[in-house]
């Protein structure tokens, strides 16, 4: 699964995926991609579920960053009984749920990313990694959303990560993985023009173990409370794997 992750190297986001900045409704709630004066995102450490995160979208072949929940919420969701445990979405399942399909089709995203965490070792014990790119490069998580309107007649659109079975070193640690899309892959992904299910599963694969890394951090960052750069540094003598 994927719980939570980081976005640091935010500076270049609107050159790295060729899209703009939305505009609209999120800005006036607060939710402005870009800080006054800069196109910069503000660096995040440790984001976790139910939170704004930045998103990449193209539904009529212009890319857009958009703010987005993280917890996908339905457009069909009743508002007494919001579906949970929707932060992520099996890829071995999307074509044939109920709750996946219709994105999958419809409306598919990426989620920029400079990395993500996942624990290992026992419940009692369980010790947090972070894990990223060898060379440490931005890159995209394959994701899927929806637009619920709440009783209010508020708009809210929210977003899912998708997982796969685990690589190499990534079974090591945890029996799945979020999909990190190659360049290549995130082009095909966004395309509004690519519905075949057979062809959009075919890109979500393990990403190579060869070109990822991980260790050990400290276990401060267990609470979403903890925002820091802190929450990337190696715990003692973390190892490399």
């Amino acid at each position: 699964m994927c719980g939570r992750f980081v976005l640091i190297n935010s500076s270049d986001l609107r050159i790295r995926f060729r899209a703009i900045v939305q505009e609209g409704p999120d800005r006036a709630r607060g939710f402005d991609p870009v800080l006054p004066g800069d196109d910069r995102l503000v660096a995040r450490y440790n984001i976790a579920p139910t939170q704004p995160v930045v998103t990449v979208t193209n539904t009529d072949g212009l890319r857009r960053l958009e703010w987005m929940r993280w917890g996908l919420i339905p457009y069909w969701a009743k508002a007494g009984s919001l579906p949970r445990n929707t932060i992520n979405a099996r890829a071995d399942s999307l074509a044939s749920s109920g709750l996946w399909k219709t994105p999958l089709k419809k409306t598919r995203c990426l989620i920029p990313a400079d990395g993500f965490y996942e624990w290992e070792g026992p419940k009692e014990a369980r010790r947090p990694r972070f894990i990223q790119r060898r060379d440490r490069a931005l890159f995209a998580f394959a994701a899927l959303y929806d637009s619920w309107k709440d009783p209010t007649g508020t708009v809210i659109r929210s977003c899912s990560i998708i997982t796969t079975p685990p690589n190499q070193m990534m079974e090591k640690i945890h029996d799945r993985m979020p999909a990190m899309l190659s360049t290549e892959a995130e082009s095909l992904w966004l395309d509004p023009m690519s519905e075949d299910p057979d062809r959009l599963a075919a890109l979500l694969v393990p990403y190579p173990s060869e070109e990822m890394t991980s260790f050990e951090v400290s276990r401060a960052v267990n609470s979403a409370a903890t925002e820091s750069p802190e929450c990337i540094e190696p715990a003692g003598q973390g190892r490399l794997m």
